[in-house]
Parts: structure tokens; sequence; C-alpha cells
């Protein structure tokens, strides 16, 4: 089927909703926690399951959460009704996914009903499957339930300013319920970002300047009283400390006023990985600059205009603080996606559309080979682990798809939307696994005594901002303690604990503490960490006397 001769496709939808639920739902635990992002925001679930505190719970002792708590509530929900109130990767991730599919679904929604189901159709594929939107969607962060609750009332907003709606008033309740979600997730950005691009989309399409500031305003304001209740309730609990922390957080990093630098990047950070965000359809985008000569220019369509506010104003605000992540621009990308739909379906790109599908096949060939042949081969410093039989078979999808278009050569955007989907299903259930799962943490978990009694702390490295262990915490149920020195774990019954990053200072440790190196190479800090285990003799610490650790050859 060629699917630019048709103008409309029944059953679109369906295909839209079967994708993301074959892509996303049966695979979000298959992948062990990896880095410290997951867990640290997991662990906020499980304090407040195990607390019963849902405002401002403590985990690893004194910690509390950075960020406001609705991801957590939403884990801890589904923890709560599918399986027992026990946090798993699976349910922590689950969230994501399910915003990630609320996203590209109503984006499927919205753009058919202004250019038909078949552009709806290709138009959230290529959403789906952008790298960064992707990867969000896969992962136990805030950043994806921010961008869908963000970019779902963006829509709404459109549609109330081109009077594509039937009750206004219901629309202007659903655009505040999604952004007091927004600002509940990650604060006061997820309010007023997107009523400053809706303001500025109605300016531009003529409406009056003092009417529009003051809807924008109400509704941005509005959207922050849950947050504002919130965190009234949280000073009642945390103090002076939490409002710092807060403060630090939103404003802090706004204006680059932190106590500590975090994720500083200078101004053209953004427009990289703004290229490494849209992989594989930068491709695309690429091929087709060759034919820009050749595009017929036409006043710009307001769904175009829309498109184009969003995206611009979304990367020009992350480009104003000095923190900058790949993350941050996640509100851009669907409406850029809008821009690589046109390109599929402008007939002055058929030549570079036919061109990027030959390189998607010839990938979807390739890539399950070299990853089934490394399945054999032992490569060093590359662990796999093993996969099952069916995974043989999802690994047989690109390669059948990529071999459908080298054989018949017709319908490039519904051969390219295809091939790129199943190479990321491939990915998401085959090889992110196998790659990922021998770099947990968790295989350490053996090494570790941890029976019930037993007492486990951390001491990580000197002058650093709250060094922890995540996924160690994690796999171990919140029980890990951290103590600034070893003098602060002479104290501690026999069999205590210790667990040591590779930059703590070690004095006067094996008077008290049997030393064995743990982890060669943490998944959260990307450093060694070796454990200690506190041993029955009472010796009073008289010398400082360093410990030395060869980390390389396992012994202390």
């Amino acid at each position: 089927m060629n699917m630019r001769d048709n103008p409309k496709l029944s059953g679109a939808a369906t295909v839209v909703f079967v994708a993301m639920v074959i892509l996303f739902l049966p695979w979000l635990g298959e992948t062990l926690f990896n880095s410290k992002g997951e867990p640290r925001e997991a662990i906020v679930a499980v304090s407040m399951l195990e607390s019963g505190n849902w405002i401002l719970p403590v985990n690893y002792g004194s910690d509390i959460p950075f960020k406001p708590p609705f991801l957590a509530w939403l884990i801890a929900v589904f923890s709560w009704i599918f399986n027992g109130g026990v946090v798993t990767e699976y349910l922590s991730r689950l969230p994501s996914a399910l915003a990630c599919m609320a996203m590209v679904f109503g984006g499927y929604r919205w753009a058919s009903r202004i250019r038909g189901e078949r552009f709806g159709l290709i138009f959230s594929v290529i959403t789906l499957t952008c790298f960064e939107v992707f990867r969000a969607g896969m992962a136990c962060r805030l950043d994806m339930v921010l961008t869908a609750c963000m970019v779902l009332g963006l829509y709404s907003f459109y549609e109330l300013c081109d009077g594509m709606v039937r009750h206004r008033g219901a629309t202007w309740v659903w655009i505040w319920f999604l952004l007091s979600c927004a600002a509940m997730t990650k604060g006061p950005v997820g309010s007023l970002l997107p009523c400053f691009i809706a303001g500025t989309y109605f300016l531009l399409r003529g409406k009056p300047f003092w009417a529009t500031f003051f809807k924008m305003i109400s509704v941005a304001v509005a959207a922050l009283l849950p947050l504002a209740a919130w965190t009234y309730a949280a000073y009642q609990q945390g103090g002076d400390a939490f409002l710092d922390l807060m403060y630090e957080e939103n404003f802090g990093r706004l204006f680059g006023t932190m106590s500590y630098s975090s994720h500083e990047n200078p101004f053209w950070y953004n427009f990289v990985t703004l290229i490494a965000g849209l992989l594989p359809w930068t491709l695309l985008i690429i091929f087709s600059l060759f034919n820009l000569r050749k595009r017929y220019r036409s006043p710009m369509k307001p769904a175009g205009l829309f498109a184009l506010t969003a995206a611009a104003l979304t990367v020009l605000f992350y480009c104003i603080p000095a923190s900058k992540r790949s993350v941050y621009l996640l509100p851009a990308y669907p409406f850029i996606c809008y821009g690589i739909a046109n390109i599929m379906e402008w007939a002055g790109a058929r030549k570079a559309l036919k061109a990027y599908t030959w390189v998607m096949a010839v990938l979807a060939i390739l890539a399950p080979v070299i990853f089934g042949v490394a399945q054999f081969v032992d490569i060093d410093k590359i662990v796999l682990e093993p996969i099952s039989w069916w995974c043989w078979a999802v690994l047989l999808i690109p390669v059948i798809l990529g071999a459908a278009w080298i054989a018949n050569r017709h319908s490039p955007a519904g051969h390219s939307i295809a091939i790129v989907w199943s190479l990321y299903l491939a990915y998401i259930s085959v090889i992110m696994p196998s790659v990922l799962n021998p770099r947990s943490d968790i295989h350490a978990l053996d090494q570790i005594p941890h029976e019930a009694g037993v007492e486990i702390y951390s001491l990580g490295p000197q002058g650093t901002v709250k060094p922890r262990f995540f996924t160690l915490n994690y796999y171990l149920n919140d029980r890990i303690r951290p103590i600034e020195s070893v003098l602060d774990g002479t104290d501690k019954p026999a069999g205590t604990v210790l667990l040591i990053d590779r930059d703590a200072d070690t004095t006067g440790l094996w008077r008290y503490y049997d030393y064995k190196p743990l982890l060669q190479r943490s998944c959260d800090h990307r450093r060694p960490i070796g454990i200690a285990i506190k041993n029955n003799l009472n010796i009073n610490l008289i010398d400082s006397i360093p410990l030395s650790v060869n980390y390389s050859t396992n012994e202390p």
C-alpha cells in the first residue's frame, strides 16, 4: 500500500495503539537497573510505601526527594495495586511508558484532525521512535511524565486557539489538570513554559495581547496551586532545609547559582543533543537537505507555525541555564517530529526518503546479525547476557522487514516507519537487556551480607555532594545508611557491613574491618567499590594508618 496516495487510513488509530503496546508494555522489566537515575527515583516510592509518608519520605537514612512527588505517587500506587506494595523495575517504569503512549496517541489525534489519519500515523510513529523520546519512555525518570503533561496541554491550547473544541470550559479545566501534574512532577517549569509557548502562539495568531496575557497568567498560577499546597505540607516536615533544596533545584539550576556543578555545558550542547536525540530520523533530515531548493514556498499553516513556535521556544528557553541535559529538550521533540513528518509527505523529498529507507533496511539486516554473532564470540571487556530462544525470533523481525524493502521497494514511508519500529523492538526486548544486565550492581548482592539485623553503611569520597550507592540501596530495599568517616563506624556491632567508594578516606580501616573489593566498576558512579565487614576485635584507634587498596588485583 502506498501511504502517500491514501489521504485516509481506516484503522490507523488501532495501528498506533498496538505498535505502542507491543513496543513498551511487555519489556519494561527485562532490563535491570544499571545507572543511578532510575533507582534514585524508584527508592522514593519504596520509602513512601514503607513509611506511609506520601509528602516528604526519607530514603538512604537522611535524604529527602529533590523534586515534587507526582512520579513517586504513580509508582507507589501502581505497586500497591498490582504487586502488593512491592516496587519492581517494571512498575517503576510503567508511569513513563504510559505517559509516552498518552503523548504519542494525543499527537496522533491532534495531527489526524488537522491533516488526516495517514499523516497522524506517520507523525505519531516518528515521535515514538525518536531515540530521546523512546529512551525517556522506557526509563524510571521524571522527564517523560513531565513532557507528556506539557505537550498534551499544548495540543489542547492549539485546539482552543483554532476553535476546534466544543466545550471550552472543560478544555480549560483539562489544561489546568495537565499543567498541575507537570508542576507536581518537576516544579514550576511544568506550568510556566507551556503557558509562555501558548501565549506566544496566541499572539502570533492575532489574539488580543492583554486578554491573552491574563488568560495565560491565570492558568499558570492556578496550575501551581497544588504544588504550593504540597510545598507547604513538605515544609512542615522538612523545614528550611527542604526550602533551600527546592530553591536550589528549581531556581538555582535555572540561574546558575547552585552550590555545586550540575551538568554544566556550553550553548551549542543543546543542538548537538538534538541531532543525536532525533536519531534515526536525523538521517532523513540530512538527506532531504539536498532537495530544499525544490521546495515550493507557501504561507505557513497554523499547525506548522504552532510546531515551530513550541520547538523554538523550548530549545531557546533551555539555552538559558548553565545546566543543560538532553532530556530537558524533550517537549520540543514532538513538534520537531511534525516537521519530519512533513518531509516524509513532501513529494520533493521522495528520493531522499528512498535513500533513507535503504540505509535503515541495511541496518535492520546487519544489526541483528552482528549482535547474534556476538553471542557466540568472546569480545574483550564486553559481557553479554545469553538470550532465550524466543529472542532469535524477535531479532528476525527487522531482518525480514529490511529484506522486504530490498525485494519490492514500494511505499518507502510505510517501510521506513515499520523498519525503525522493528529495530526499537529488537533493542528493548533483546539487545538492551543482554548488554546492560551484566552491568547492574545487583550481581554483587550475593557478596553482601544482608540478613535481617545486619547494619549496612556506605562511605563515599570526601568533599562530594551526598555520595550514594543508589542501585545497591534499591536492591537492598533502602537499608544503606551513610557515614562520614571510618571513625563513625567503630562503635558498630560485629558483622556490620561498610560499602566503600574507591576515593573514600579509609585511614585506620584495617583495625576494625576486614576488607575486600566488591565491584570493579559500580554502575552508579563508574568507580570501584569495596566491602568491609566489622570484625570481633575491640581495638582503640590510636594511630591513623592508611589502608592501601589495590582494586586491579582484587586484593587489599
